[in-house]
């Protein structure tokens, strides 16, 4: 009897790095200063030198295809490297890993992608400004315009998860022909919607106001409660016998060692951000117009963002919402699978010249967890797909 595998939401994607192909910091007009990595995996590298020697030719750099960009922006108090569990899952699909993928074959699709991750300013190696007056989404939407622009990407599908959604939805309203396509997870329309009001997110944000904020430990427990829901961290991995909360844990601890501390000043930017934010009913209708697919992807069980905010943002940019059973705010971790799914039906569904993406993963049942989120729109078949979506109806 083989090794039980273990759990996929255990799993680091430290092996992701190796296909990092650029990596450094770019000074930005504003003298803010970005660290960002750049990520790219060819999928026909290995067959071509195979053939190659064997009559086989290899091709010239000036007939290579052009590539699909994506900009990930992460969001409150992660840094970058917060992404590496999606991307070693759809590094894993490229490599032929078909027990990584949960919908259909999708190594066609991410083939020559070109993927730019980055701290955002206030973390990691990224500038950190002192002023609560540096940091709003607007601001921080100029941040990743730049980067692209320094990178000299015209065009790129742009995916933000919670704060770095509302970055994302900012950069869209601002320059939306820099936009293929826009995917926004566990996020809300900020303001009072991002103030997490259920008992279990106050506690621990009580937790962690009377903890020592030099505490890793602590700071590791406050931020897996608000990251995963209570029946995940309380599963067994069937590969190392322990609670993957005890992991996680220990995971986070020693990722806080390798980062360091957030500065107060950027945690604080971050949270002023945040709480900034806003996307009004004209910008909503602009962005339903522009011309590119939009997806909210949101997990059932996310106590930070309530799955209702993003049902009432999802219906005024007239967006399918994708719930996923069992998932929480973390989801580009717990639910990398289905994410990369998503994004892979987007990115193809861009090629193919279509405004809409279809919708990969059906959500949960009514009479879940979910009802709140599907009382502000309908369970209906969605227009450019065989599966099923919370497709809220348009405001």
């Amino acid at each position: 009897m083989g090794v039980p595998s273990r759990l996929a939401v255990l799993d680091t994607g430290l092996e992701a790095r190796k296909h990092c192909k650029l990596s450094g910091t770019v000074a930005l007009t504003t003298g803010i200063t970005l660290a960002y990595q750049v990520y790219e995996l060819k999928p026909q590298q290995h067959e071509l030198s195979m053939q190659i020697g064997a009559g086989v030719e290899a091709p010239s750099s000036s007939t290579e295809e052009p590539k699909d960009r994506v900009i990930m922006i992460m969001g409150f108090a992660c840094t970058g490297s917060a992404w590496l569990p999606l991307l070693q899952n759809l590094f894993s699909r490229e490599q032929g890993d078909s027990k990584e993928a949960s919908g259909p074959p999708t190594s066609a699709a991410a083939a020559g992608l070109e993927i730019a991750v980055y701290d955002n300013r206030g973390i990691g190696c990224s500038s950190c400004p002192t002023q609560k007056s540096s940091y709003s989404t607007d601001i921080m939407a100029q941040d990743a315009l730049g980067l692209m622009d320094y990178l000299g990407w015209r065009r790129a599908h742009v995916v933000g998860h919670s704060m770095g959604a509302m970055i994302a939805a900012r950069l869209a309203v601002a320059a939306p022909e820099r936009v293929a396509s826009l995917t926004l997870i566990s996020t809300t329309g900020g303001g009072s919607e991002a103030i997490p009001l259920n008992l279990r997110a106050l506690r621990a944000a009580w937790r962690g106001l009377l903890a020592s904020s030099a505490d890793p430990h602590t700071r590791a427990s406050v931020d897996l409660t608000f990251h995963f829901a209570p029946q995940l961290l309380a599963t067994q991995d069937p590969h190392s016998g322990r609670r993957v909360k005890d992991v996680l844990k220990e995971q986070y601890v020693l990722g806080g060692k390798e980062h360091g501390p957030q500065p107060p000043h950027g945690q604080e930017g971050h949270a002023s951000a945040v709480l900034k934010h806003g996307v009004n009913r004209r910008e909503c209708r602009t962005l339903a117009t522009a011309g590119f697919p939009i997806k909210l992807i949101h997990g059932s069980e996310d106590i930070v963002a309530a799955p209702r905010h993003a049902a009432r943002l999802a219906a005024r940019l007239g967006a399918p919402l994708v719930l996923l059973p069992g998932g929480a705010h973390f989801i580009p971790r717990d639910c990398a699978a289905e994410i990369v799914d998503e994004l892979l039906a987007t990115v193809e569904a861009v090629r193919q010249g279509f405004t809409h993406a279809p919708v990969v993963h059906r959500t949960a049942a009514a009479g879940s967890s979910l009802d709140d989120a599907v009382s502000y729109g309908e369970v209906r078949q969605p227009r450019f797909g065989a599966s099923w979506c919370c497709m809220c109806c348009s405001a």
